[in-house]
């Protein structure tokens, strides 16, 4: 730790939510910009506008697709229905048909055979011989019974007539109502296509607009690393060096901290009036120095979450997963102007350097 004694003072860093929106933009929904907001930002933007709102138009044609679908099971279940009603009416008008046939058959043979038998056991004149024999009284009971048979088969028939037409309107009207709903199963069927084709045709808008959203970020995550590289080379060239060593007069870790020496060659931005504050409240100039509960570390106490985003910024892929305070006080002091230039305080606010 630090030669002024340990950080007393352990907070959550609050990292600033526009270094992560600004850097890994597929995490987030805006950009914190100035005035001057980049192209490709406004580009960055509008694709996202137009993901959001394909995603929702989507949710809501699939939703509709569900309605239709359900719209169309019903309909073609009222066709299943109305096929089955027509099929047992036809059967019923079968079997009255068979039945008037029937019964037709046996009302005649049996009024035949009663009149055949009719006076027989009364004695030796047989109906034929009464009928013939000019008995007209028998003559005359004979006619009076075989007009009630045939009275009698008439009426029969024309009941079992009777409910065979009933049938029959019954299926005409059934059938009738098959068709129309077999038509509105067409419609249905029509509908529901539609939906589908518009639903496809969201998802295809969709996948393309993701695709080019997808560009978009990797141009904007080029425009900013060069952004950041550029804010290095400018605070390299307002401290008049291109680096190796730190401006006199500023701390060094001790001896003991085992912080690394900056490599031969490598860049050491100067640090503005800020940044030089907070290497002192965050950990009084110790660039190996670790929070007690390992969180946090370096000189400027970086989380390795933002020590990342900072190294993927500055074009620093090399940094990516390395811990801030084994990082070289040059790397540390690289990232640090990087976060400061796209995110100003924010990262360090509550320390005293914070205006």
């Amino acid at each position: 730790m630090s030669p002024a004694g340990p950080i007393a003072r352990v907070r959550p860093r609050r990292i600033a939510s526009a270094v992560l929106l600004s850097v890994l933009v597929f995490l987030a929904s805006a950009l914190v910009t100035g005035p001057g907001r980049p192209a490709v930002a406004d580009q960055v933007s509008d694709l996202r506008s137009q993901a959001a709102a394909l995603s929702q138009q989507l949710v809501q044609q699939q939703l509709e697709v569900g309605a239709y679908q359900q719209q169309y099971s019903v309909v073609s279940a009222r066709v299943a229905a109305d096929a089955q009603d027509v099929a047992a009416t036809a059967q019923q008008i079968a079997d009255d048909q068979q039945q008037i046939s029937a019964k037709s058959d046996a009302v005649r043979q049996q009024a035949i055979r009663a009149y055949m038998n009719y006076g027989s056991g009364t004695g030796s004149a047989s109906p034929v011989n009464s009928l013939f024999g000019g008995n007209q009284e028998t003559a005359q009971a004979a006619s009076e019974y075989s007009s009630i048979a045939v009275g009698n088969i008439t009426t029969a028939v024309d009941q079992l007539h009777t409910a065979e037409s009933t049938l029959q309107e019954h299926q005409a009207a059934l059938r009738q109502q098959q068709a129309e709903d077999q038509a509105d199963q067409a419609r249905q069927a029509a509908v529901l296509g539609q939906a589908n084709a518009t639903a496809s045709h969201l998802s295809s808008l969709q996948a393309e607009v993701t695709g080019q959203l997808a560009s978009a970020v990797a141009a904007q995550q080029a425009s900013e690393a060069a952004t950041a590289v550029a804010a290095v080379a400018a605070a390299d060239r307002a401290g008049g060096r291109t680096g190796g060593v730190r401006p006199a007069g500023s701390p060094t870790p001790p001896a003991s901290s085992g912080a690394p020496a900056p490599a031969a060659g490598s860049t050491d931005p100067a640090l503005n009036p800020f940044l030089e504050c907070v290497v002192q409240a965050e950990s009084g100039g110790n660039y190996s120095a670790v929070s007690p509960d390992g969180l946090y570390m370096g000189a400027f106490q970086f989380s390795q979450s933002t020590w990342n985003v900072a190294a993927q910024a500055a074009g620093r892929p090399d940094l990516i997963g390395v811990p801030p305070n084994q990082a070289s006080r040059g790397d540390q002091d690289t990232l640090a102007v990087v976060l400061f230039s796209l995110d100003g305080e924010q990262p360090w606010l509550g320390d005293r350097c914070s205006s």
